[in-house]
């Protein structure tokens, strides 16, 4: 149980931590995109595999890995349809609904594509 606190306490932490220097820096950066830069930032992938190897070993911690990497590679394609419907629609809203379900199913074909190739080589 001690472990868990101490484990919730560290993510919350770190994605606190990382949303205020997100924060700060689109507040005060002189060039807007750059607080884009940060909202990217990989603290959340950073925090749960070092919580996965602390509890559970490095394999667990590469697993984990790997599904951040079907993750990113959905958040490319949210932010690239983030883009498109938001300018198509006239709507922020709608464009980030339709981008977040856009980064939900692209981070799952990511993922069952990844799982495939291990499975048939090793």
């Amino acid at each position: 149980m001690k472990n868990n606190i101490i484990e919730v306490g560290m993510r919350f932490f770190m994605g606190g931590l990382a949303v205020v220097v997100c924060w700060i820096v689109s507040a005060y950066a002189p060039v807007k995109f750059i607080s884009g830069v940060f909202a990217a930032f990989p603290v959340v992938m950073v925090a749960a595999v070092s919580m996965a190897g602390m509890r559970d070993g490095s394999r667990v911690a590469a697993a984990v890995a790997r599904g951040a990497v079907a993750g990113m590679i959905g958040c490319a394609a949210c932010v690239v349809s983030a883009l498109f419907f938001i300018r198509a629609l006239n709507s922020w809203p709608l464009g980030l609904g339709f981008s977040l379900i856009v980064w939900l199913a692209v981070s799952l074909l990511s993922n069952t594509v990844a799982s495939g190739r291990r499975e048939r080589c090793c």
